[in-house]
């Protein structure tokens, strides 16, 4: 569906209220411990799981005035943003690129990912229960690109006898403006359970940097459409279907862009006894993206099929889970010469038990035998131990891998506008064989493998106040990352000032830090949320090579060169030392009235060596500021049948305008200015 423009004014009049959900049962909901699936892919109490989890219930959506996810992931601790130079954003973890975090909807895969980075402006947030964030490794579960963690978006699911719907309208202005509707509905009768709705959504886009040609993000019209429809055919089987279409289609002053996202799952579960049960899965997926650029069509196909078999046996004060299943996986797009594909055989299992009353202990293992790389075998082991009835201790440890994909073999993308390509390694090998400078690109990328570490503290130590302390360490070898070769564009018939990346593998790189969650509920009303994390980043062999003497740098343009000391240096592009997120909420039940101010803080980070030490950063490097985010959200809702919101997001117009003098016409530096939004939902 397309949303014209001349609809977009009067919608905007009309959306200054906004719309929620029924209230459900607050006090007691509050009482009630939530539950989650993604960490051990059985049902967990939150405060009971062994790993660093985070959960993002449907309140907190609705309260923020989330409308992507994107919006509400930004606003978590030890989750970052981050944008490359070709204005792709991804998900950062625990400092751990958006390459190595698997995106999901119920457990199964997102596919699609532009230079490595799924786009979160993907997906609605429309008809979602609750997000589940698992850092860490957690390859024993999920594979190789859940190196860094897992998101798993785990949507609605009707109650018995249940019946209800809603119609959602949602404006923005100011820096950006958009136009968002969602209709769904929930449903349940006897057996047959359904769950629907569709989100429309259209954006005029948006220009950072107004006084250049180029535009950073052109006007685009999406739509998501959800179909979910679960029986039970007996007390001993149960089945579900879902599928879910997203389409975005973008004009541009070059040409027409199109997405097509459609996925299809379905899930039996037969319950042998009360203790064993098997599910039979099938997942299916085809993520398609063609751009016309001056009539040259490009196109992005790929599709991924996967059934699975898993047996689930409850045991006496223990649990244990194994599974096997296939992979088929196939991609096809313009900067490849023909249709790539693989197939991936694997296995996991995983025993839950508790060898002590206080101790609970997971175990777990997967194998996977891909037939285009080495096969992989990814342990995890994590534990939680209650010292008392206010502090509990829990850590993890776990391994995981990540064979080269083909876009970092194969790929052959330019960008003439942006003045930059990017290639594959035996792209660039097969393209320029003679160039100076190729025998520091090595033609065969070796796999990636990891193994991170977590403990944590639960603490408690009055009513209230909730306290998790969690310190990381994940270690990556071979790591494959992009960067600056440095050949000569005029060697290579490119236009000057064009920039040739790649891919390497980086020997060791790590990253380490502390993460600190707060929750304290003042009164009945009020309730404070805060986060913080230290993340330190670094090179192993960029560091060696620091300790040998080997690195020399100017402090600047006319300062004599000089020796790097490990004192000096900052560590991996992209990483702030510091990110930090207070959020305060009010809610007043009597009049149905609630109020919250968010904030989120990044430190100063580095998006590339600038004073010419061997790609080395250091503390005389140019950096991208540091930067404080306000938002504010306001709702009321009148019995139950229609809330009214209204939200800005960057109160204070943090625009990073300061950064254009040291990364002149680069739109990753800066950032959207201030959006006002109001919603509008009415309830049946």
């Amino acid at each position: 569906m397309i949303l014209n423009r001349k609809w977009l004014l009067p919608l905007i009049m009309i959306s200054n209220i906004v719309f929620s959900q029924k209230k459900e049962q607050v006090k007691k909901d509050e009482k009630l411990d939530e539950v989650i699936v993604t960490a051990t892919r059985t049902k967990r109490q939150l405060s009971l799981v062994p790993m660093p989890v985070t959960l993002i219930t449907k309140k907190q959506l609705q309260k923020s005035g989330s409308v992507r996810l994107r919006d509400i992931l930004l606003e978590q601790t030890g989750i970052v943003m981050v944008t490359d130079f070709g204005n792709s954003e991804g998900l950062q973890l625990q400092g751990v690129s958006a390459d190595y975090t698997l995106i999901m909807i119920d457990g199964v895969p997102i596919v699609g990912r532009t230079s490595g980075n799924i786009d979160l402006n993907r997906l609605t947030v429309n008809s979602i229960k609750q997000i589940e964030v698992v850092k860490g490794p957690s390859s024993s579960l999920y594979g190789s690109e859940a190196i860094g963690g897992v998101v798993n978006i785990i949507t609605e699911t009707p109650k018995e006898n249940q019946l209800k719907g809603n119609f959602q309208l949602l404006t923005r202005f100011g820096a950006k403006n958009e136009l968002d509707i969602n209709a769904g509905i929930t449903s349940k009768k006897d057996k047959l359970g359904v769950v629907a709705d569709v989100n429309l959504n259209s954006s005029g886009g948006f220009d950072l940097s107004p006084e250049t040609e180029n535009i950073t993000t052109y006007p685009h019209q999406n739509f998501t459409g959800n179909l979910k429809v679960l029986y039970d055919f007996s007390e001993n089987l149960k089945g579900n279907i879902s599928q879910r279409l997203y389409t975005q289609n973008q004009k541009s002053a070059f040409g027409n862009n199109t997405q097509r996202d459609w996925n299809f799952s379905t899930n039996w579960n037969h319950r042998i006894n009360n203790s064993w049960s098997i599910d039979y899965s099938f997942y299916g997926t085809q993520y398609k993206a063609e751009s016309v650029f001056n009539n040259e069509v490009t196109v992005f196909d790929r599709s991924l099929n996967r059934p699975e078999i898993k047996s689930k046996l409850k045991l006496k004060n223990s649990n244990l889970i194994t599974g096997v299943g296939v992979n088929f996986d196939a991609l096809l797009r313009s900067e490849f010469d023909d249709k790539k594909k693989f197939i991936a055989y694997y296995a996991f299992a995983q025993y839950d038990f508790n060898p002590l009353n206080r101790l609970n202990v997971v175990l777990g293992a997967r194998f996977d035998n891909p037939d285009k790389y080495k096969s992989a075998f990814s342990p995890k082991l994590s534990a939680r131990y209650k010292i008392n009835n206010w502090l509990a201790v829990k850590t993890s440890v776990g391994t995981g891998f990540k064979a080269p994909d083909f876009r970092q073999l194969y790929l052959n993308f330019r960008n003439g506008v942006g003045g930059y390509i990017v290639l594959g390694t035996q792209a660039i090998h097969d393209l320029y064989p003679n160039a100076t400078g190729l025998e520091r690109i090595e033609r065969e990328l070796k796999p990636e493998t990891s193994i991170g570490y977590n403990f944590g503290f639960q603490i408690k130590p009055i009513n209230n106040l909730k306290l998790d302390i969690n310190l990381f360490r994940n270690d990556i070898s071979e790591l494959i990352d992009t960067f600056d070769t440095e050949l000569n564009p005029n060697e290579l018939n490119l236009p000057n000032n064009t920039r040739v990346f790649s891919y390497r593998n980086i020997s060791e790189v790590y990253t380490q830090g502390v993460e600190l969650d707060v929750s304290y509920k003042l009164n009945h009303n009020l309730k404070i949320l805060g986060g913080y994390q230290f993340l330190d980043t670094g090179d192993k062999e960029q560091e060696s090579k620091i300790k040998n003497g080997e690195i020399f740098i100017r402090r600047t343009s006319s300062s004599s060169s000089e020796k790097l000391t490990l004192n000096n240096y900052f560590g991996l592009a992209n990483r702030s030392k510091h990110t930090a997120n207070l959020k305060l909420f009010y809610e007043n039940f009597e009049h149905n009235f609630s109020a919250n101010i968010r904030g989120i803080y990044r430190s100063k980070y580095a998006l590339f060596d600038t004073n010419n030490s061997q790609g080395i950063i250091d503390n005389y490097d140019k950096f991208v500021s540091d930067n404080l985010q306000i938002n504010l959200t306001i709702d009321k809702s009148f019995k139950d049948f229609i809330t009214l919101q209204v939200g800005v997001d960057n109160l204070f117009n943090e625009e990073g305008v300061e950064n254009s003098n040291n990364f002149p016409n680069n739109d990753s530096v800066l950032r959207l200015g201030r959006i006002i939004y109001s919603r509008i939902q009415f309830n049946f």
